[in-house]
């Protein structure tokens, strides 16, 4: 079994980012892959979660010891703990090594890796770029930056990912047009607007936060209790507050989701060349 060690030159780095990116790739290749986190930081668990619920490479779910990586078919691709020393971690594992570092950073990698870079000012060899899908929250980071009440969830529920912040003030455009513009949102208005706490539900949001406090409208309650694909939150804070208090979330959030899965996998295809790849996986 080939093996591929993903170390972060720090936590935040994007090392899960190219790791499921990677795993995307090997299975492209046809070749089976698993992807795996090294247990010893506090992001561990969280990470081992994501991978255990990946389409392409799911893993066991939990973080592992170095003791516990098992051999088998394919490529093993395994996360590094945040702070690890990954030259040395790569060789107890008989791994090939990808350092991810922040683009700017003078953090040199180790002799032999791999390097790739994250946050990238523009998409070029061997970088990948600052990217909207990449840095959206998920509505449970939204939830507890802002400190929200949960009035109904929706089928995907705190999971679900939120590429657009939008805030529901209407000048000259209709509601509907307004809000459609943006796929998966987070929509922030007053509390007591029905009209855009409606027009927001009919074009598709994953979060819809009411501002103000007080008792929301039952037309609001039914309406996200039917379609099922609308979280409603309830804050009490102005939307001024609310905004300022959830923008944060944004590039701060843990990897997860089919769709930044997807948007790591075609980012990470044009930063890594075909050669590169192949030598990583022989």
């Amino acid at each position: 079994m080939a093996r591929i060690l993903v170390a972060g030159s720090e936590s935040g780095a994007g090392a899960t980012t190219v790791a499921v990116g990677l795993a995307s790739m090997v299975s492209s290749m046809g070749r089976r892959v698993r992807v795996e986190r090294l247990a010893g930081d506090e992001r561990a668990a969280v990470d081992a979660e994501v991978f255990g619920e990946l389409e392409v490479g799911a893993g066991s779910g939990d973080p592992l010891t170095a003791e516990q990586v098992t051999e088998g078919r394919g490529v093993l691709i395994l996360e590094a703990p945040a702070g690890a020393d990954a030259a040395a971690l790569a060789s107890q594992l008989n791994a090939r090594l990808v350092f991810v570092r922040i683009a700017g950073s003078n953090v040199a990698p180790p002799e032999g890796a791999t390097l790739i870079e994250t946050h990238a000012p523009h998409p070029v060899a061997g970088a990948i770029p600052e990217d909207r899908a990449l840095a959206a929250p998920r509505v449970a980071e939204l939830i507890a930056a802002s400190g929200a009440e949960v009035l109904t969830r929706s089928e995907a529920g705190e999971r679900a990912v939120c590429d657009y912040l939008v805030v529901g003030a209407i000048s000259h455009d209709p509601a509907d047009d307004y809000f459609g513009r943006f796929p998966r949102k987070a929509v922030v208005t007053r509390n007591g607007r029905v009209d855009l706490a409606l027009a927001a539900m009919l074009t598709g949001t994953e979060c819809l936060i009411l501002s103000g406090g007080g008792a929301p409208s039952p037309y609001i309650l039914d309406r996200a209790a039917a379609n099922r694909e609308t979280t409603l939150l309830l804050t009490s804070g102005t939307t001024v507050q609310t905004v300022h208090d959830i923008e944060g979330c944004f590039g701060t959030s843990p990897f997860s989701g089919e769709s930044k899965v997807a948007r790591a996998s075609e980012l990470l295809a044009a930063a890594l060349d075909a050669d590169t790849l192949a030598a990583l996986t022989a």
